[in-house]
């Protein structure tokens, strides 16, 4: 990976790049933004920087230094995730069994090979005092070694309190070889003390090009799922990622049996659809279902407008089209903000059928209210 394989955040690779060159980088960082935008990246970049063999800020890509960071096994990259608790244990990885340590390192290889990767523990409690802990023993041994030790707390509104504390504690007395990195799309659950000793550096939402361009130069994606993820993503790359991972853009026939249940509004044939979904999907994946409604009425306007070329689910042209001369009065740009708060719910845990009742009820008004 390079700088120019981070896609968009021009403006923060321009600030790295001036902190590093004016030899004012800080001891600690809190790169935070939306979800999947490129925050893990640009630290492991950095962190490559930091520690390539020819001292530049665009790191040469072919030294062992940066071979290493290439793995993310280097000893100067320190990363910091949730993991599963264990009674007794006196480092992070004490009493993991055998397949939960592959489990990990399998979860670190998919984040070497794509930074968008999000590393997921199965059981993972939180990010524990004994992770912590593990990171500043270990890199107190380097401190009279080359470079510079970039210590990545991923999720960093995972951090239980004993972590949050023992994390704060190292902020306050920091080591001039050390440079902590905090990544977060929650900043607000982060302790205050710990976000006010950390220069905070604001990721932006990517653009649906950006998306589109980043997707064709990593996959071997056809052209319209392209273009329907970057729609659907949310301006988050590693959203689109998961969309198409998860193949969540074939779910076109979930969503016209949903919008054919609402136009019904039959109990007959709308609860037995709204249990396939709380049965058969995740929450992740019930989220993007719900992102795909919402482009059901994107799609409904853009008809409206005189756009229906720049519709988003091309291979139901026909059924949007009948709907939106059938439904003339239907107010989507409400339906849309009414998705947006149940997707906001199943964040929340919210029980899911409880918020798909909901849903349906307010989404029918805004069908049929003005038709």
């Amino acid at each position: 990976m390079a700088w120019n394989d981070i896609i968009g955040q021009q403006r923060v690779k321009d600030l790295l790049r001036h902190l590093h060159e004016s030899g004012r980088l800080p001891h600690a960082m809190l790169f935070f933004g939306p979800a999947g935008v490129g925050q893990d990246a640009m630290a492991i970049e950095l962190a490559k920087a930091l520690n390539c063999e020819t001292g530049t800020f665009d790191a040469c890509g072919t030294c062992a230094s940066c071979r290493q960071m290439g793995t993310l096994q280097h000893q100067r990259l320190k990363l910091v995730y949730g993991l599963p608790s264990r009674q007794d244990e006196k480092t992070a990885l004490d009493k993991m069994t055998e397949k939960e340590l592959e489990e990990i390192n399998e979860q670190i290889a998919a984040k070497a090979q794509n930074p968008y990767f999000t590393i997921t523990i199965p059981k993972a409690a939180g990010i524990k005092i004994s992770s912590i802990r593990d990171v500043l023993r270990e890199s107190s041994l380097r401190a009279s070694e080359r470079g510079k030790t970039v210590v990545l707390v991923m999720d960093a509104e995972q951090l239980n309190k004993n972590a949050a504390n023992a994390l704060l504690k190292s902020l306050e007395e920091p080591t001039g070889d050390m440079l902590y990195i905090l990544t977060t799309a929650k900043r607000d659950l982060l302790l205050p003390t710990i976000v006010s000793r950390c220069q905070q550096i604001r990721f932006d939402f990517l653009s649906e090009e950006m998306i589109m361009e980043g997707l064709r130069q990593r996959l071997d994606v056809d052209e319209q799922d392209a273009k329907v993820a970057a729609h659907l993503s949310g301006g988050s790359f590693g959203t689109a990622l998961q969309l198409l991972e998860d193949d969540a853009l074939r779910s076109r026939e979930d969503l016209l049996a949903y919008m054919r249940a609402l136009a019904k509004y039959n109990p007959n044939d709308l609860v037995p659809t709204l249990q396939k979904f709380t049965s058969e999907l995740e929450r992740s994946e019930l989220i993007f279902f719900l992102a795909s409604v919402q482009s059901w009425f994107r799609d409904i306007e853009a008809i409206r407008n005189g756009l229906a070329d720049q519709i988003q689910n091309e291979g139901l042209r026909e059924p949007l089209e009948k709907f939106a001369a059938h439904y003339t009065g239907a107010e989507c740009k409400k339906a849309i903000e009414e998705v947006d708060f149940a997707i906001d719910k199943v964040y929340k845990n919210v029980h899911l059928m409880n918020i798909l009742l909901v849903l349906s009820q307010r989404l029918r008004k805004c069908i049929v209210s003005n038709t």
